[in-house]
This record gives structure tokens, C-alpha cells and sequence, in this order.
């Protein structure tokens, strides 16, 4: 909880609003910005390097980012003292314990392993990148090669594999290091980005190529409206984990302000330093803005970000086994006999999660493209849609509870249209994200790769979360008859009595042959 001094009630409000400011903008803003604005799959080349679209999508998500936010701060108001404050606890109170489990399923199994890998791969990169210009320059030769490109890749899928088991580790045993490293790189985090402002703004003034540069604009499209907001909304992803934090606020009305601040900074943050990007680099890559100026300050410039990377790793290795927790104590995951799992069980089970995923990522990109980071790239773009059209049914729930009044909430001013806009939204742009995402690319027939991992986690979602569903209810099969439902025999005529003493005939001769 946060500390206050309840001698001064006008510092404590000054001091807890700062607070909750800093930790909304501190969620927010990580290596999304990063890695979603750099390569083939980058902002700028979905919006077909077209730096005014990109800018313009920005702009138009950072405004649909803080009408959510506003939205979840009276949904997260919900929360009794001693409740799980979390998404996947919101969508079980507002929308049903199913739902709930749906959401957590989603994050648990796919969308948080995916996070930690990336955040590891694209460390490793990034190191391996820097690691190049240094070597080029020392050698004088452009064209000088570190190692062979067979044991490179060799070694880096080995180290962002390294970087993954210590993190998990030191985290599971011990809370402190974890701690100390996130909050010195989360400072550490704003200095490449604040060069970022002024070197971009120095280049573009000295007259050097920018993505502004009239040859390097491209035509606009209206299907590049709908690809640029796919990265951009992984960027901003996190915004909603920063709602969780008025659990822990003494004074309650400084809450909303705060938070609508910080996602407000954020915003014009992101769209600023995107501006820079563009002023400073020709491809839109912020790892390549000082390319043509000092391979030294290029060197050096990369290398801050690399270790700034390590908060994705490092944060998402913390809160991963934490959600596994979380799903079996608000019992959206069945666990035998009712039991809690350990923080160092969890952690293992975490662990044996990414480590599936790693493999399947590393050989499928190795396969596709002769790189290992493409399919986890991609996979970020696959889920984070599927994050999003599972957040519908949660605020549309939140606006017919204004009337239902079957969640007890905080009423927020504005909050209301804040969600008739975000659902409106919401629906417009999921649609047609899917559409020019999705499905047109299978009808085509081309870049088949991302609707393929889209269908791929949908079906994996679809299997754990019926698994997860038969098992609860065969476990309280009387009030619970989603077993017997599920069943395709009963989907046209179904005897709940008949079933029901089918089910409890076969157990007991399950168990007098167990005997």
C-alpha cells in the first residue's frame, strides 16, 4: 500500500496523486516503443512508410487508450478489500466465473509466455546487434563479420534461452534482486529515449534523411489504417494492469486524475518521441538513428537500450508466476482438491510454459525465415488482438451495470461515455483489424504466417479453457453441468436427471473397481 503522512492532508493527496502518475507512467511506457517501431513489421512499415498515417494512428489509439483508461478505473473500482484487483478478476465479476477463466487461460497460457520471450529474444538481438558495430568499427571494415553466422545464431538463441531460466530463477528465490534491477533500469529506460528527442530533432534540423523525406513517403492506403494499429496497441498494452493500482490508494478521488494524467502523458510521450523516430531515422528504427553519425555514440546508444530491455524479462518473470497463482485462488483454473500452489511451483510450471513456447518459436522462425525472432515477433501481433476482443465483453458489461446495478462500483464522471466510445470503437476497429489481418490475407493467399499463429492460439485457447471447464464441473457435477452440455449427444435433446444419474452409476462402479 502506499504510505502517507495523515498529518498533512494536502501533501498526502499531492503525494499519492505523483505516485499513482509515476506508476501508470511507468507501466506504459517500455520496450514497446522499441520494438514496434523497428523492421518489415514495424509501425512505419505497416502504415506503407507512410510517417504521417503511422503518427495519425498513433494519435487515434493514444485517444481510445485513455477513453479505456477512464473505463477501467470505475470497473477496478469494484474491488473489496482483500479481492484480487485484476483483469482476469474483473471480466469473473462483471461477466461470469467462465469468462473469467477465458481471460485467464489467455493470459496464463499464451499471451504472458509470449511477453517473456520476446522481451529475451529481442534482447539478445539487440546485444548481438551492438556487439556488431563495435566490432566493425574496431576493425575498420564494414563488412567484417563476428562469427560465423551458423554459431551465432547458435549462441544467441542459447543466451536468450540463458536469460530466461536465471531470470525465472533469481525471482523465484529471491525478490530483491529483481526489485533493484527494475527500478534502476526503469530510470535508465527514459535516457535513450529523451536523446532520442533532441538527436532526431538536431538531424532533421541539420537537413539529414528522415522518414519525412519526400522520397521516402509513400502513398496512402486504407488497408495500412488497420496494420498500423496492430503494433501501436501492443505498444500501449499495459495501460489497463495500471487501473489495478487505486486498491492500495487512501485517497480515493485523487485516483481517476492521476491516472488520466499519466495515460495522457503517455500518450503525447509516445506520439513525440514517434515524431523523433522519424525525424532521425529513414527506416523508422530508433536502433539505427545514430547509423550515420559516430559508430561509438551508435555503439554505446544500443547498447542502454539492451539493458533496458531486461525490464520486459525481468518484470513479466515476476508477475507470470503470480497470475498462475492468482487463477487458482479466485478458482478460474481447477486445482486438485482445492490446493494453492507455491510461489516455486508456480514458477516451475511458468517456466515449463515458456520453455514449450521457446522451442516452438525459435524452430518455427528458423524454418519460415532463417530467423529465430519472426514467429515470437509476429505472435505479439496475433495476441494482442485476441487481448483486446476479450476486453469487449468487459466493458460492455460495465455500461449495462450503470443500469443493472449488479456490481457494486464508484461511479467516475465521464466514465460512462468513456465506454460507449470505447465499445464503439472497439467493435469498428476489431472488425476491420481482422479483416485486413486475418482474413484477407488467407484469401489472397500470401503473408499467411500471422492469421495461421492467430487460429493456432484461438484453437489452443478454445481446447484449455473446455478442458479446464469439463473438469471444474465434473468436479461439482450437481451444479454445474457444463460436462454433460459439452457432450454432442446432448446438444438437441438433453435429460439433465437422465445424464446426472448416468454420470453417478459410472463413478460408482468406477470406484467399487478401484476397491
Amino acid at each position: 500500500m502506499i504510505k502517507v503522512n495523515k498529518k498533512n492532508k494536502t501533501k498526502n493527496k499531492i503525494f499519492e496523486f505523483l505516485s499513482v502518475f509515476s506508476m501508470t507512467f511507468g507501466i506504459v511506457v517500455g520496450s514497446g516503443i522499441y520494438l514496434k517501431n523497428a523492421g518489415d513489421n514495424g509501425v512505419l512499415a505497416k502504415a506503407g512508410d507512410n510517417p504521417y498515417l503511422a503518427i495519425s494512428i498513433w494519435t487515434l489509439i493514444a485517444v481510445f487508450c485513455c477513453m479505456m483508461m477512464l473505463t477501467f478505473i470505475e470497473i477496478s473500482s469494484s474491488t473489496k478489500k482483500g479481492e484480487h484487483n485484476t483483469l482476469t478478476a474483473w471480466a469473473g465479476r462483471f461477466v461470469g466465473r467462465r469468462y473469467g477463466s477465458l481471460v485467464t487461460i489467455l493470459y496464463a497460457l499464451i499471451y504472458l509466455p509470449v511477453l517473456i520471450i520476446i522481451g529475451a529474444l529481442f534482447t539478445t538481438s539487440s546485444f548481438f546487434q551492438s556487439l556488431d558495430i563495435i566490432h566493425k568499427f574496431s576493425t575498420g571494415d564494414s563488412q567484417a563479420q563476428l562469427m560465423s553466422y551458423e554459431l551465432r545464431v547458435t549462441i544467441e538463441i542459447l543466451v536468450s534461452a540463458i536469460v530466461l531460466f536465471l531470470f525465472q530463477i533469481m525471482n523465484t528465490y529471491s525478490s530483491k534482486p529483481g526489485k533493484i534491477l527494475q527500478t534502476v533500469l526503469s530510470f535508465l529506460k527514459f535516457i535513450p529515449l529523451l536523446t532520442v528527442l533532441i538527436a532526431g530533432i538536431t538531424f532533421f534540423a541539420m537537413g539529414n534523411e528522415s522518414s519525412f523525406s519526400p522520397e521516402n513517403v509513400k502513398p496512402f492506403k486504407f488497408s495500412n489504417i488497420f496494420m498500423t494499429m496492430v503494433p501501436i496497441m501492443f505498444a500501449f498494452d499495459g495501460f489497463l494492469d495500471s487501473a489495478a493500482i487505486q486498491k492500495d490508494c487512501e485517497h480515493k478521488e485523487v485516483v481517476a486524475p492521476a491516472m488520466m494524467t499519466g495515460i495522457v502523458a503517455v500518450s503525447v510521450f509516445y506520439i513525440v518521441i514517434t515524431i523523433a523516430i522519424f525525424m532521425g531515422a529513414s527506416d523508422g528504427n530508433i536502433l539505427n538513428i545514430f547509423e550515420k553519425v559516430d559508430p561509438r555514440a551508435h555503439f554505446a546508444f544500443n547498447l542502454i537500450i539492451t539493458i533496458t530491455l531486461l525490464t520486459m524479462v525481468n518484470a513479466y518473470s515476476v508477475i507470470y508466476p503470480l497470475v498462475i497463482r492468482a487463477s487458482i485462488e479466485e478458482k478460474f483454473i481447477h486445482s486438485k482438491n482445492g490446493a494453492e500452489l507455491s510461489k516455486v511451483k508456480s514458477s516451475w510450471i511458468a517456466m515449463a510454459i515458456v520453455s514449450v513456447f521457446f522451442i516452438s518459436f525459435v524452430a518455427s522462425g528458423l524454418l519460415l525465415e532463417n530467423d529465430y525472432l519472426f514467429t515470437a515477433y509476429l505472435s505479439s501481433d496475433s495476441t494482442i488482438i485476441i487481448v483486446y476482443l476479450l476486453n469487449l465483453p468487459i466493458l460492455i458489461q460495465m455500461l449495462r451495470n450503470r443500469k443493472t446495478k449488479r456490481v457494486e462500483i464508484r461511479k467516475i464522471r465521464g466514465a460512462y461515455f468513456a465506454g460507449v466510445f470505447s465499445c464503439s470503437m472497439l467493435i469498428l476497429m476489431l472488425a476491420l483489424i481482422h479483416y485486413f489481418n486475418i482474413l484477407n490475407p488467407i484469401i489472397k493467399g500470401d503473408d499467411l504466417v500471422a492469421p495461421l499463429m492467430w487460429l493456432v492460439f484461438v484453437i489452443i485457447l478454445a481446447i484449455a479453457w473446455i478442458i479446464n471447464e469439463v473438469i471444474i464441473s465434473k468436479n461439482n457435477i450437481e451444479e454445474n453441468d457444463f460436462y454433460f452440455r459439452i457432450n454432442p449427444k446432448n446438444w438437441f435433446k438433453y435429460d439433465r436427471q437422465k445424464c446426472l444419474e448416468d454420470f453417478k452409476n459410472r463413478k460408482e462402479l468406477k470406484n467399487d473397481k478401484g476397491k
